[in-house]
């Protein structure tokens, strides 16, 4: 992610210095409305942007937080505003078990209903909300005017700065791989849950301080405030800004707020227009305004770093010995593995060959936990790890690679200087070599050769048997998902059924 930088730290921090010194009362109150939703906006940047998770529930987070302030704020005063983050948190955080396990649009359907159980509660529990009259008069203790000002733009300062720095290094890193390529983020080790879990929460929490600020701004509470429009305006406002940069929830909220009130001429027309604002930066600024005013300064993106082999590598440690015991793997009646069985010391390289559909890719999917076995065992050392979760099964002591690059941007050898790097003792190597040139082929040798010299143990997949027979210890050749011969690269590749089903030699095994 972009640092911040002294440009956008300034444009940051003038608003609240503007409307202090220079403002009216109206222009206090238009900039402190812009810091709220800016503040709703940062939260949602954490599980929208960061992660690209749609997550539809923002709104009425920020409408529960409006409510919790308006009922705790009579006894509370000023601490109500704390309260009310936390009770957004707290909402989140008990339902976002079972709506974390839905991918994609099954997720933004579940947040949706989310926010649609709120605002019934907010319409129909009289009792408690006021039902369609809502509630008013408990602003007594609360800060007004310049002091709320204050108060939201600290808040607001506050959570841009942290966001910029958090996502700058490792975690930004991380949570690229969990939002372009999350097999991979768990074949890392990546607890891709848990990251959804803390997101979620803490984006809850900011959303909920937000509606807390928004009561206090107003004085008064209905169910209009956890309406669907005002997760329309929270999603289009960070999509207009920039969804990751770390000023895109500001520039989207000063939209937000100033575009309505540009166009107030206009009525109702003026949605027509943000409708087409957004169509226009989605089509020819689709990293938002943030990001189109840096490439108009002449800013340049901070470059993600490429992972770095070390001149040498430390000697491993952890266990000693991968074992499969007749592993087996079907898909609709078809077997793609039967009863596979062979072991990988640490220090040692073992080559897996074998035609195209032999099981070959399958066989590293159900070791690193991409796929279930439906038989046999798997384990390291004495630990059994077949049945566990991608990120639990890497960080046991299994490292992977992909056929395919899992970042655009990204070369093969940095995906395999990456799973090297994360200490795995075992490495599971997909194909590193397909389209490499013969330059290329050789750094892969060379890279094999000091992750064995370091005790570590690779299983390596690929079609190119020179290779294989240069960095490989023993071979294991499949053939429709069965094991057909086993041992060292010479006396694989002279046996007739390799030759045969592999190789492509028919006449060796006639």
């Amino acid at each position: 992610m972009r640092p911040l930088g002294w440009f956008w730290t300034v444009v940051l921090v003038l608003p609240p210095l503007l409307a202090l010194l220079v403002l009216p009362s109206f222009g206090q109150r238009m900039v402190t409305l812009v810091g709220i939703y800016a503040l709703m906006g940062v939260g949602y940047q954490l599980v929208f942007g960061q992660l690209g998770a749609l997550n539809l529930a923002q709104g009425a987070l920020f409408g529960l937080g409006a409510y919790a302030l308006a009922l705790l704020a009579p006894a509370a005063g000023l601490l109500a505003l704390p309260l009310a983050a936390i009770v957004a948190a707290a909402t989140a955080a008990l339902v976002c078990g079972p709506l974390l396990r839905l991918q994609s649009h099954y997720f933004a359907l579940a947040t949706l209903a989310l926010a649609a159980l709120v605002n019934l509660v907010a319409v129909h529990v009289a009792d408690l909300t006021g039902g369609a009259n809502g509630l008013a008069g408990f602003t007594a203790a609360l800060p007004t005017g310049a002091a709320l000002l204050s108060l939201v733009w600290a808040c607001l300062i506050v959570a841009v700065v942290l966001y910029a720095r958090l996502f700058r290094g490792s975690l930004g890193h991380q949570a690229r791989l969990l939002r372009e390529a999350p097999l991979a983020a768990a074949t890392l080790g990546i607890d891709g849950g848990r990251w959804r879990f803390a997101a979620f929460v803490a984006g809850a929490a900011l959303a909920g301080l937000a509606g807390g600020f928004s009561a206090t701004l107003s004085g008064v509470v209905s169910p209009d405030v956890t309406s669907f429009p005002i997760m329309i305006l929270c999603l289009t406002s960070v999509v207009l800004g920039g969804s990751r940069h770390p000023m895109g929830a500001v520039l989207g909220a000063v939209i937000a707020v100033c575009l309505p009130e540009m166009l107030r001429d206009l009525q109702g027309l003026w949605l027509l227009a943000y409708a087409a604002a957004t169509l226009v930066v989605v089509r020819w600024a689709p990293e938002g305004l943030a990001g189109l005013i840096d490439r108009w300064r002449g800013a340049t993106a901070a470059a993600t770093p490429l992972p770095m082999l070390p001149d040498s590598l430390a000697l491993s440690g952890g266990p000693r010995e991968l074992v499969l015991e007749s592993v087996s793997k079907s898909f609709g009646g078809v077997a793609a593995l039967s009863d596979v069985s062979f072991t990988v010391d640490r220090g040692e390289v073992v080559g897996l060959i074998g035609p195209n559909g032999s099981g070959k890719t399958t066989l590293l999917n159900v070791i690193g936990g991409l796929e279930s076995a439906d038989g046999g065992t798997i384990r390291l050392d004495g630990q059994r790890i077949d049945g566990l979760s991608p990120h639990r099964i890497a960080r046991a002591g299994i490292g992977r690679t992909f056929q395919t690059v899992p970042l655009a941007d990204e070369t093969r050898r940095g995906d395999i200087v990456r799973a090297i790097t994360s200490g795995a003792p075992f490495l599971l190597l997909d194909e590193p070599a397909a389209g490499a040139s013969d330059r290329e082929r050789r750094d892969i040798a060379r890279l094999v050769d000091q992750v064995s010299a370091a005790g570590r143990g690779v299983l390596i997949v690929d079609h190119d048997i020179d290779l294989l027979t240069r960095v490989c210890d023993r071979l294991v050749c499949l053939d429709r998902g069965r094991v057909i011969a086993a041992g060292r690269p010479a006396e694989v590749r002279a046996d007739p059924r390799v030759r045969a089903t592999f190789l492509g030699l028919d006449e060796a095994a006639a």
